[in-house]
Parts: C-alpha cells; sequence; structure tokens
C-alpha cells in the first residue's frame, strides 16, 4: 500500500509523519534509527511496509535531530503516539491495539514512551500516553552501555542527561508488554537487549528476547532489500524475527 507523506499539526505541535493504513488493524509508530543524525529509512519505511504485509497499520514519524536538543524528539514522539491513539492519525485503526517500534535510537525514545518519562527539562505534559505493546529492535536501553564518545554523539550538549534518557531507569510494572530483538554480532544492541530483557523481567513486565547468530547494528529487516545506502544484507535466519513478532502480538493483543 502506497504511503500518505502527511505533515500535520497537533496540539501546536507539527509531526512530519508517513501513514501506512490498515483499516480495522492494530497499528504501530514507528521511530527509526539513525543516532539522532538522520532517519534511516530501512527502519523506518521500509519496516512500516513489513507491517502492512504482516495486516498491521504504521505511522513513521521523522522526530527531531540534532542540533534541535532534547525533548523536542520525545515531545514530538508523545504526541504522535497521543494521535494515534486517539484516532487523530491513521484513520480507521485499532485504536486500543496501538504500539510503538524503535530501532537503536529511535528505540530510545520507544522506550521512554512504554515507561511514560518525562524528563526534569521539560514542563509536565497534560497527558502521559501509553502504548499497548513495545518493540525494541536493537534499541537503546542504557546509555551507560554505550562508549562515552557515542553518548557525545548521541545526545551533544544533553550528555548530561544520559542516564535520565535510559528508558530502563523509567521501568515500573506498568510498562507496556515488550519484544525485543537483537544480533550476537550487535557491539551496541545486544548488550542493550539483554538490559532491556533483564529490568523488565524484575518488574514483571511480560517480555520476549530474541537474539540471532548474525547481522551488526541496524540490520534491519534483514531482507535484503535496499533502501539508499541502508538493509542490502539478506539474512535469512535473523529476518525471521518480524515473524516471531507477529505471532508475540497474537498472544499479546489478540488476532486481528
Amino acid at each position: 500500500m502506497n504511503p500518505v507523506v502527511n505533515p500535520v499539526v497537533i496540539d501546536g505541535v507539527t509531526l512530519d509523519v508517513q501513514e501506512f493504513p490498515v483499516p480495522g488493524a492494530p497499528a504501530l509508530l514507528v521511530l527509526p534509527g539513525g543516532g539522532f543524525r538522520e532517519h534511516t529509512p530501512h527502519d523506518g519505511e521500509g519496516y512500516a511496509h513489513r507491517l502492512n504485509s504482516l495486516g498491521l497499520g504504521a505511522v513513521v514519524l521523522r522526530y527531531r535531530l540534532r542540533p534541535d536538543p532534547f525533548p523536542l524528539a520525545l515531545q514530538q514522539a508523545r504526541t504522535a503516539l497521543a494521535a494515534l491513539l486517539a484516532g487523530d492519525l491513521l484513520a480507521g485503526a485499532d485504536c486500543a491495539r496501538t504500539g510503538v517500534i524503535g530501532s537503536s535510537a529511535g528505540g530510545l525514545l520507544a522506550g521512554l514512551l512504554a515507561t511514560g518519562a518525562v524528563l526534569s527539562v521539560e514542563p509536565p505534559p497534560a497527558t502521559v500516553p501509553r502504548p499497548a505493546f513495545h518493540v525494541q529492535s536493537y534499541g537503546l536501553a542504557d546509555l551507560a552501555l554505550l562508549p562515552d564518545a557515542a553518548v557525545a554523539a548521541l545526545l551533544g550538549d544533553r550528555s548530561g542527561l544520559a542516564a535520565e534518557l535510559s528508558p530502563v531507569h523509567h521501568v515500573t510494572a506498568g510498562t507496556a508488554p515488550t519484544f525485543v530483538w537483537a544480533t550476537a554480532q550487535d557491539r551496541p544492541g545486544l548488550p542493550n537487549a539483554l538490559a532491556w530483557a533483564r529490568v523488565l523481567a524484575e518488574h514483571d513486565v511480560p517480555v520476549e528476547l530474541h537474539v540471532y547468530p548474525e547481522g551488526g547494528h541496524g540490520v534491519g529487516l534483514a531482507d535484503g532489500v535496499a533502501h539508499g545506502a541502508f538493509g542490502q544484507r539478506a539474512i535469512p535466519h535473523t529476518a525471521q524475527w518480524t515473524e516471531a513478532f507477529r505471532r508475540w502480538l497474537v498472544l499479546t493483543v489478540g488476532p486481528w
């Protein structure tokens, strides 16, 4: 299904989104990776097309990047999730079964949404929306697991917020059920995936973890479909993560 490119203004916040509707189906807010320097298309639009093939709707958000400081990206993501839950994005979606999927840096945003985090540097929002489910695709859980130089590259002059911006520090029993995957060859992704699973389990949050043998950081769908400079590698075993996610989601939210 062809995406609808649609800059929208919601509650005074301009969102740059692509909508991939599947009427009546659960939907996901897709937060692509890119180190807060770009939005990598293979885990943005690429994921959305794959979600459509699974019968799921998707909204890809191009959140604010550096040099814009936090919390702008989080506020945009929060606004987009609230709009999706309210039916103001992706008309006809099953709003009660709305989730979020984040990859790499986008996983940091997804984790902050799933935990309902509000940062000390932002005014308290009127509402703090929560997704019904949460997917971490080699996403960041704890910035203490990254080298200082990598944290500085991600956050710039907001590096002092690294602990507060680490979603695992906000996990409670109310965090959304979570599907986590990474590969054993992914140096930043694997320790963060393990941290997600450990902390979620400690708080009795339902969690499913998959670690695949092959694929470096940012491998995406691993189906060999290129999106610009990204996603060229075809790794059939790793590519099974989307089917594992579909089975998990049926158990988590029910069939669609």
